[in-house]
């Protein structure tokens, strides 16, 4: 073996058993031995070394493929029977995918693949690509950005031509992609040639095959040395030419003129076309059997475009003219917008970007894809739109494009818009809006969890527009109609909104800040009746004055109800932030009527006013979201007088404050007086200053603590020491203390005839609370000394002693009895029944020289009747008169 052959077989890399090369070096003692002369020892270092030169590039180079593939998502590139030769490269098959992170998903798949070449020293342009079989599927697109995509301008469309085969054969293209009923399949095959290097001129042809159809896109592109290129494109249908286009474009001097036609006479093959186009769409629709297939299409245009800065045409700046006339006797799916239908006649004239129509007359029907309208809430998405616009028929002046504009809506809340325009198609641009009247009729829409019932409304305006802003004049004659509105608890019937005066509309744009709007006028509301659990059902107002721009909702106003009721209303609404609502209660004099009583379903029907003052003023504040809302609320009651169940109340004068915060119920007593209480006996006034907390959900089972709590009764006092009671623990006790009350007092109030006296009682009572009502258990009750007197002359009593021995001396000694000991013990039940054990020690002067007398006398006393006994005297009104005699003829005489 010499040299050569030796040194081949034993530094030979493994290719085929290793995806990375092998080094194997073999070397038998004989060769070393022979190797080892000075000229061969330099050769082995230089193979050596180019060696571990070609392992570090090969390294180097995979690891940046790696790279490579994980930047742009590569995740499949493989081939079979790949072959080199001298005219190309060919393979059997290549299959390729890519998922990119932020890109274009999509998978390939091609076999019989034949890539000529001119020389593999200069590969571009390739001579030709041929490939037997093509399958793409775009997975999904990328996601859309709110940057667009950078333009490109034709050197660099000139330049990419390079990469470009002068000949491309697809025989059996497959494409499947994302479409409106998820994904769409089409096959069919895709030629075009070029000659020359350059992209022009070029021979082109794509046909898609869908059953026994064929629609074919021929393009024929010229181009010459001065710039100028030529483009007819023709489509066929089942080889019958049916639509054309030509486009000229001439570049030069950083400026591109394209001028074009377009133009298709009729299409007999309208129902097939339709049922495959509408695939594609978001509402596919079958055509009718009697579809018309006369549709006309022309369309021409003469466009400037300027090169910028960066050598890109600025499209959106584009200048020129552009004349559209269709006619389309049957809805024909548009992508993106919907079902189109009828007939348009527009030209129109561009200046830097803007386009504005100078002949126009449209008569179109459009059925709008769902993805047309997805701000708009599902319940007033029309189903179809009826557009009509007329020239006017008036004097032509220069540079004005009168019309008279007509849009109908069908389904969800049927609409139309009538009004009359004059745009201005010369600087400066601006349209003029008169005579414009918007109606709205629904008999039922469901907004969320907002029902409306025969909705009727009629807007008309006014206004004007221009590039900067809009303005628009609503007017009096605008009002709206419903006659029932419906959301959770809520019920109003017989609704109506107008406008007292013009209210006024105003956007303003600005390319580099957000649309500004504002709206500002009176407004006026009237309900024929509201219904709440909380109301009762009667009709309600609001006047004010509404303002309204692009961060929050303000009105301010006064509201009113058929009961009397009026207060201040003040309605503010940060978008996307809290709604705060202030009002103030207009002071009420009960003198001449309780409008609260007559709007509160709450109102204790037992709870009569008849005199006094009363106002108030609060806040409620709903956060957005799911936040807890907090309210606050201050209610002044001056000098009320009237009845509260079977008892008279006088001056009662009281300032509470109220407030919600976090599911609390917080309540400040800050003043409550009452003059005068009289359920059967006078007295007061009572004091009472505390504060009572509870939660929202449980409002009578709270806390309420106290400072003061007292009343003045019967000559002397009646208080409880500071304190809390806890309404929500099952049984409490109280300590409650009685001071300086007077005995005679006690005695003119106690329904019984012939009993006087005199001194003064102290006491002291443990009350216990519980479920079952009120009770005393250890009370104690003692005259101050030196002690009184106690007189009882009844002839009941008198006849008692004279037909018992024993009774005529305690008759005797109780006409003048003069004592100096009163003590009792005091037990009260959750049933009413008032015990009290009496010791008396004293002396009747006149009787048996004044011997002193011990008596030990145990009472009982059924207060809930004695208090009836007393509420049917005329100690009391006659209305409370009744209320008793009522309740005892309905056998509830119980008074707890």
């Amino acid at each position: 073996m010499n040299f050569e052959a030796t040194l081949l077989s034993c530094i030979a890399p493994r290719w085929r058993t290793s995806p990375r090369p092998v080094l194997r070096l073999c070397c038998s003692p004989r060769f070393m031995d022979a190797a080892m002369t000075k000229p061969w020892r330099t050769v082995s270092v230089l193979a050596a070394g180019l060696l571990a030169l070609l392992m570090v590039l090969s390294a180097v180079a995979w690891s940046q493929w790696q790279g490579f593939k994980h930047e742009q998502g590569i995740e499949l590139l493989e081939w079979q029977g790949l072959r080199l030769s001298s005219g190309g490269i060919s393979a059997e098959r290549v299959r390729y995918a890519q998922n990119p992170e932020n890109g274009l998903h999509l998978a390939a798949s091609a076999s019989g693949i034949t890539l000529r070449l001119p020389s593999f020293f200069r590969p571009l342009p390739p001579r030709s690509l041929q490939i037997d079989q093509l399958e793409l599927e775009i997975r999904s697109y990328p996601p859309a950005g709110d940057s667009e995509p950078p333009a490109t301008d034709l050197e660099q469309y000139e330049r990419w031509s390079a990469w470009l085969p002068q000949k491309l054969t697809i025989a059996d293209l497959r494409i499947s992609l994302p479409c409106a009923k998820g994904r769409c399949d089409e096959r069919g095959a895709l030629r075009f040639e070029r000659k020359g290097e350059s992209l022009l001129p070029l021979d082109g042809r794509l046909d898609l095959r869908r059953n026994e159809h064929r629609l074919s896109l021929t393009i024929d592109a010229q181009g010459s040395a001065l710039g100028e290129s030529l483009v007819l494109a023709t489509l066929a249908i089942d080889e019958q030419p049916r639509l054309e286009t030509r486009h000229q474009l001439e570049h030069s001097d950083r400026t591109l003129r394209w001028n074009g036609t377009l133009s298709m006479g009729s299409l007999p093959e309208a129902p097939w076309l339709l049922a495959w186009l509408g695939e594609w769409t978001a509402t596919p629709t079958a055509a009718p059997p009697d579809m018309p297939t006369d549709m006309r299409i022309g369309a021409g245009w003469a466009l400037t475009l300027i090169q910028n800065d960066n050598g890109v045409y600025a499209w959106r700046n584009a200048a020129g003219e552009l004349r559209l006339s269709t006619h389309i006797p049957a809805a024909w799916p548009v992508i993106g917008l919907g079902e189109l239908q009828g007939d348009l006649d527009l030209a129109a004239r561009g200046q830097d970007g803007l386009w504005l129509p100078t002949e126009l007359k449209a008569n179109l029907q459009l059925r709008p894809s769902s993805t047309l309208l997805t701000d708009v809430p599902a319940a007033l998405r029309p189903s179809q739109l009826n557009i009509s616009v007329e020239p006017v028929a008036t004097e032509m002046t220069p540079g004005q494009l009168p019309v008279q504009l007509r849009v109908e809506t069908q389904g969800g809340a049927p609409s139309s818009l009538q009004a009359r325009m004059r745009l201005a198609t010369s600087p400066p641009y601006s349209l003029d809006i008169e005579q414009a009247r918007l109606q709205t009729r629904s008999t039922r829409l469901q907004l969320d969890a907002l029902t409306l019932q025969n909705l009727d409304a009629t807007l008309d305006f006014s206004g004007r527009a221009d590039l900067q802003k809009v303005e628009l004049q609503l007017q009096k004659s605008s009002q709206a109609k419903l006659a029932r509105l419906a959301t959770g608890e809520v019920v109003a019937s017989q609704l109506s909104a107008t406008l007292p005066r013009t209210l006024a509309l105003q956007i303003e744009r600005n390319l580099e800040q957000p649309t500004a709007w504002r709206a500002e006028g009176p407004l006026e509301l009237r309900l024929s009746r509201l219904e709440h659990p909380l109301l009762l059902a009667q009709g309600w107002r609001w006047s004010g004055q509404l303002k309204a721009d692009s961060t929050a909702l303000n009105a301010n106003g006064s509201v009113s109800n058929d009961a009397g009721l009026t207060m201040a209303l003040n309605l503010e609404q940060r978008w996307n932030g809290p709604l705060q609502v202030g009002g103030k209660l207009q002071e009420i004099f009960l003198r001449a009527g309780n409008p609260i009583a007559g709007s509160l379903a709450a109102w204790p029907a037992s709870l009569e006013l008849s005199s006094g003052r009363l106002s108030g003023d609060g806040k409620l504040t709903l956060p957005a979201g799911n936040g807890k809302p907090t309210a606050n609320l201050t209610l002044e009651a001056r000098g009320l007088a009237g009845i509260f169940d079977r008892s008279e109340i006088s001056g009662l004068d009281a300032r509470l404050t109220a407030r919600l915060q976090r599911d609390r119920l917080l309540l400040d007593i800050s003043e409550l007086r009452l003059a005068e209480l009289n359920p059967g006996f006078t007295f007061g006034p009572l004091l009472l200053r505390g504060h009572y907390e509870a939660a929202i959900d449980l409002p009578a089972k709270g806390r309420l603590t106290w400072q003061i709590a007292e009343t003045r009764i019967l000559g002397g006092r009646f208080w409880l020491p500071a304190g809390a009671l806890d309404l929500a623990a099952p049984q409490q006790r109280l300590s409650a203390r009685l001071e300086g009350v007077q005995l005679g007092d006690v005695l003119a109030a106690y329904p019984t005839e012939g009993l006087s006296g005199s001194g003064v009682i102290d006491g002291s009572f443990d009350v216990q609370r519980s479920a079952e009502g009120l009770s005393v258990r250890d009370g104690k009750l003692a005259a101050r000394a030196p002690g009184g007197v106690l007189r009882f002359r009844s002839p009941k009593i008198e006849a008692l002693g004279q037909a018992n021995p024993a009774m005529k001396i305690v008759t005797e000694a109780l006409h003048d009895f003069h004592y100096d000991l009163l003590t009792s013990d005091v037990r009260y039940d959750e049933n009413g029944k008032l015990n009290l054990g009496l010791r008396l020690n004293g002396h009747n002067p006149a009787l048996e020289g004044g011997r002193p007398i011990n008596f030990s006398i145990n009472l009982e006393e059924d207060i809930p009747a004695l208090l009836t006994s007393l509420q049917l005297s005329d100690r009391v009104s006659e209305t409370i008169q009744r209320r008793v005699q009522e309740r005892l003829r309905q056998g509830n005489a119980d008074p707890r």
